[in-house]
Protein backbone atom coordinates (compact mmCIF):
# COMPACT_ATOMS: atom_id res chain seq x y z
CA UNK A 1 0.00 0.00 0.00
CA UNK A 2 1.36 3.44 -0.85
CA UNK A 3 4.78 3.66 -2.46
CA UNK A 4 7.46 1.00 -2.82
CA UNK A 5 11.19 1.71 -2.53
CA UNK A 6 11.70 2.10 -6.29
CA UNK A 7 8.94 4.71 -6.46
CA UNK A 8 10.31 6.62 -3.46
CA UNK A 9 13.81 6.69 -4.98
CA UNK A 10 12.42 7.83 -8.37
CA UNK A 11 10.81 10.78 -6.56
CA UNK A 12 14.09 11.57 -4.76
CA UNK A 13 12.42 11.43 -1.36
CA UNK A 14 14.64 10.83 1.68
CA UNK A 15 13.24 7.88 3.60
CA UNK A 16 13.89 5.31 6.31
CA UNK A 17 13.01 1.61 6.22
CA UNK A 18 11.89 -0.77 8.93
CA UNK A 19 11.05 -4.44 8.56
CA UNK A 20 10.13 -7.21 11.00
CA UNK A 21 9.06 -10.83 10.69
CA UNK A 22 5.28 -11.26 10.90
CA UNK A 23 5.71 -13.27 14.08
CA UNK A 24 6.63 -10.04 15.91
CA UNK A 25 2.91 -10.16 16.74
CA UNK A 26 1.52 -12.96 18.88
CA UNK A 27 -1.39 -13.78 16.53
CA UNK A 28 0.73 -15.79 14.04
CA UNK A 29 1.91 -17.95 16.95
CA UNK A 30 -1.69 -18.77 17.89
CA UNK A 31 -2.43 -19.67 14.25
CA UNK A 32 0.73 -21.79 13.92
CA UNK A 33 1.58 -19.80 10.78
CA UNK A 34 4.62 -17.63 11.42
CA UNK A 35 5.97 -17.07 7.91
CA UNK A 36 5.96 -13.58 6.47
CA UNK A 37 7.06 -10.02 7.16
CA UNK A 38 5.94 -6.41 7.56
CA UNK A 39 7.83 -3.51 6.03
CA UNK A 40 7.35 0.24 6.05
CA UNK A 41 8.90 3.28 4.37
CA UNK A 42 8.93 6.49 6.41
CA UNK A 43 9.53 10.02 5.13
CA UNK A 44 12.83 11.26 6.59
CA UNK A 45 11.54 14.73 7.38
CA UNK A 46 7.80 14.48 8.14
CA UNK A 47 7.73 10.99 9.74
CA UNK A 48 4.71 10.16 7.55
CA UNK A 49 4.23 6.62 6.28
CA UNK A 50 5.06 6.51 2.57
CA UNK A 51 4.47 2.80 2.04
CA UNK A 52 3.56 -0.39 3.85
CA UNK A 53 3.80 -4.07 2.93
CA UNK A 54 2.52 -7.07 4.87
CA UNK A 55 2.82 -10.69 3.82
CA UNK A 56 1.60 -13.42 6.11
CA UNK A 57 -1.46 -14.73 7.92
CA UNK A 58 -4.30 -12.22 8.20
CA UNK A 59 -2.11 -9.51 6.67
CA UNK A 60 -5.22 -7.73 5.42
CA UNK A 61 -6.14 -7.01 9.04
CA UNK A 62 -3.24 -4.57 9.18
CA UNK A 63 -4.07 -2.58 6.08
CA UNK A 64 -6.98 -0.57 7.44
CA UNK A 65 -5.06 0.67 10.45
CA UNK A 66 -2.03 1.77 8.45
CA UNK A 67 -4.16 3.20 5.64
CA UNK A 68 -6.08 5.37 8.10
CA UNK A 69 -2.83 6.81 9.48
CA UNK A 70 -1.56 7.43 5.93
CA UNK A 71 -4.78 9.13 4.76
CA UNK A 72 -4.83 11.33 7.86
CA UNK A 73 -1.20 12.34 7.28
CA UNK A 74 -0.24 11.17 10.77
CA UNK A 75 3.36 10.40 11.71
CA UNK A 76 4.29 6.74 12.18
CA UNK A 77 4.86 7.48 15.86
CA UNK A 78 1.07 7.46 16.41
CA UNK A 79 1.03 3.74 15.59
CA UNK A 80 4.34 3.11 17.37
CA UNK A 81 2.99 4.60 20.59
CA UNK A 82 -0.53 3.11 20.42
CA UNK A 83 -1.83 0.15 22.38
CA UNK A 84 -3.50 -2.64 20.41
CA UNK A 85 -5.60 -5.63 21.43
CA UNK A 86 -3.83 -8.92 22.15
CA UNK A 87 -3.43 -11.28 20.37
CA UNK A 88 -3.97 -9.54 17.04
CA UNK A 89 -1.93 -8.97 13.94
CA UNK A 90 -2.29 -5.24 14.54
CA UNK A 91 -0.21 -5.37 17.71
CA UNK A 92 2.74 -6.33 15.47
CA UNK A 93 2.65 -2.79 14.07
CA UNK A 94 4.14 -1.58 17.34
CA UNK A 95 7.23 -3.77 16.80
CA UNK A 96 7.50 -2.62 13.18
CA UNK A 97 7.30 1.09 13.95
CA UNK A 98 9.61 0.79 16.97
CA UNK A 99 12.22 -0.45 14.49
CA UNK A 100 12.19 2.72 12.37
CA UNK A 101 15.70 4.23 12.46
CA UNK A 102 16.13 7.68 13.97
CA UNK A 103 16.09 10.72 11.74
CA UNK A 104 19.56 11.44 10.40
CA UNK A 105 19.62 14.94 11.91
CA UNK A 106 18.57 13.57 15.35
CA UNK A 107 21.31 10.97 15.16
CA UNK A 108 23.90 13.63 14.22
CA UNK A 109 22.80 15.84 17.15
CA UNK A 110 23.10 12.92 19.57
CA UNK A 111 26.59 12.13 18.32
CA UNK A 112 27.62 15.79 18.69
CA UNK A 113 26.18 15.90 22.20
CA UNK A 114 28.01 12.69 23.14
CA UNK A 115 31.30 14.14 21.85
CA UNK A 116 30.76 17.42 23.72
CA UNK A 117 29.82 15.61 26.94
CA UNK A 118 32.91 13.44 26.73
CA UNK A 119 35.25 16.46 26.50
Amino acid sequence: MGLNESQVRERSVAYRVASVPVDAAWRPWTLSERRGFMKTLIDEHSDRILGFTAFGPEAGELMGTVQLAMLAGLPYTILRDSMFAHPTMTEGLKALFMGVPQRLENHARQLQHARTSAD
